[in-house]
């Protein structure tokens, strides 16, 4: 016997045969008229006693990326991406006094590398985040803001930037060098040196 409610049909009149009985098409009826609730599984690990300090990862582990190269593959010349020239991008100095205090604070571990990923190349991405990674697992805490202390930008081709930079961290002075591409309408790193 079927949980369904079956349609029922007007009784025939005279000369007419009775028509076959179809099932409705109509969801099944709860027996009880209520709803069951159950409470929702509780999926989240226990919480650490107070004083207690999660196990310090192994060191001579970093995670990388997978190790899948799709530069191989190539691009499509029409949907691929496309070199833009200089006329169609913000100011190089801009851009790179702020990609610059970005990388520094993703190397320190401070943010997240992945945040960067549009505006830089993925092996640069990949260096950046390993950085990142060994600085959280050494426990280092920056001590204060990176400072651009001074930027030169120089345009050698149509939609090219190459810049270096001076950077001061508490006592310390550091040059860094990079090359910015024009790609998709928007400033791509494709080389960074910092000494």
């Amino acid at each position: 016997m079927s949980a369904q409610p079956l349609e029922h049909a007007a009784p025939p009149e005279d000369g007419q045969e009775a028509a076959p009985r179809r099932r409705s098409t109509l969801a099944p009826r709860a027996r009880s008229g209520h709803l069951r609730v159950l409470p929702i599984p509780d999926n989240e690990p226990p919480p650490l006693p107070r004083g207690m300090h999660p196990d310090a990862p192994d060191p001579r582990f970093v995670q990388g990326c997978l190790a899948v190269d799709f530069q191989l593959e190539g691009h499509d010349e029409l949907f691929g991406p496309q070199s833009t020239g200089r006329a169609d991008l913000p100011d190089p100095e801009a851009w790179a006094q702020r990609l610059i205090t970005a990388i520094l604070e993703a190397m320190d571990g401070v943010r997240p590398a992945g945040q960067l990923s549009r505006w830089i190349s993925p092996d640069i991405r990949d260096r950046i985040t390993r950085r990142g990674i060994l600085a959280r697992q050494r426990h280092q805490r920056p001590g204060g803001a990176h400072r651009v202390r001074a930027l030169r930008v120089c345009e050698p081709a149509d939609g090219i930037a190459e810049v270096a930079a001076v950077i001061s961290h508490q006592t310390r002075v550091r040059a860094l060098a990079l090359r910015m591409t024009g790609v998709d309408g928007r400033w791509l790193i494709t080389a960074l040196e910092l000494g």
